[in-house]
């Protein structure tokens, strides 16, 4: 992208009968911190029954016509710049991929289901098929969610001593950035760790633990200190702290969701067409986490990129 091109939007899955307007609320909030313009996209269903998402959309063409007239004239009263389109195709994945190749997006965003007896949402075929198709960054947005008044003030980044876990700590701390708030760096270590911290490794030399529990704690110890340098290598500039948690990797960041105002994480997807879409953290933390999750597909560096290098004066909401 040149200084000459027009900026890539946020484009927003919008499904008034199905997912509402968290999606909408998620998008303003991204796009106040990118900088990104906002592109609303509604798609209407012009054939057999559509693969099921929290975007969903039914024949209720007069209800969801309504519905985008108020959402146009909401955001018009509140001075909030979208485009709001609609497109018509079978299927919401096809039009969703359709979408994609239209817009060039710099980041979509996509509502998550209602959550269900347990508390976790259904991420659904088409969500999986986007993260599967994107070229760039994709946030899940809890069907609950509310924009914080004040915004998005805190940046959450799981990391991983990995590839992708660093590429998400940089996105973060680019977000972060571009908005003036604040990063949390996040990792989430083995909780047996925890009560080894406490005997450091003089139980080691006291032949307190085993060479295995040992190795563990030395990992461990690695992990925190790689977290620092790459924290330091991508955070200059930034307002950014550090936290530890032992516990399941997915538990973790499920509940450190709850005290940020996104998340940033990696796919773990696998191969030229990412065939592994999710792995098992990212898709457990996708599915509960409290706060929209950003997921990083791999081979998208370019386009998240894109998404926060663009530094534009923040719009009010």
């Amino acid at each position: 992208m040149t200084a000459s091109d027009p900026q890539a939007p946020i484009l927003v899955a919008y499904s008034p009968s199905k997912s509402g307007r968290a999606p909408v609320e998620f998008g303003i909030a991204a796009s106040n911190v990118t900088g990104a313009p906002l592109t609303i996209l509604t798609i209407r269903h012009g054939g057999p029954m559509a693969d099921r998402y929290a975007g969903e959309m039914d024949d209720s063409g007069g209800e969801d016509a309504l519905a985008i007239k108020h959402l146009r004239l909401d955001l018009q009263r509140r001075s909030i710049a979208a485009d709001m389109v609609e497109r018509t195709s079978r299927t919401t994945a096809g039009g969703m991929k359709e979408a994609i190749d239209e817009f060039r997006p710099a980041m979509i965003v996509l509502g998550a289901s209602e959550r269900g007896a347990l508390g976790a949402a259904v991420l659904g075929s088409t969500i999986e098929h986007v993260v599967h198709e994107a070229v760039c960054p994709v946030a899940v947005v809890p069907h609950d969610y509310a924009r914080p008044e004040a915004g998005v003030q805190l940046v959450g980044a799981a990391y991983m001593p990995t590839d992708e876990g660093r590429e998400a700590l940089r996105i973060a701390a680019g977000l972060a950035r571009n908005g003036g708030v604040k990063l949390r760096a996040l990792a989430v270590l083995d909780p047996k760790l925890a009560d080894q911290q406490g005997g450091g490794m003089m139980s080691e030399q006291h032949r307190d633990v085993d060479p295995a529990q040992a190795g563990r704690f030395q990992s461990g110890i690695a992990e925190q200190e790689g977290l620092k340098e790459a924290l330091a290598d991508v955070a200059q500039g930034v307002d950014a702290e550090m936290n530890v948690l032992y516990n399941d990797p997915a538990d973790g960041l499920i509940a450190a969701s709850r005290h940020v105002d996104l998340l940033v994480v990696g796919s773990r997807a696998r191969g030229p067409r990412r065939a592994a879409v999710f792995g098992s953290v990212s898709r457990k933390v996708a599915e509960a986490a409290a706060c929209p999750v950003i997921i990083l597909p791999r081979g998208t560096a370019s386009s998240s990129d894109d998404l926060v290098s663009q530094v534009q004066e923040v719009r009010p909401s």
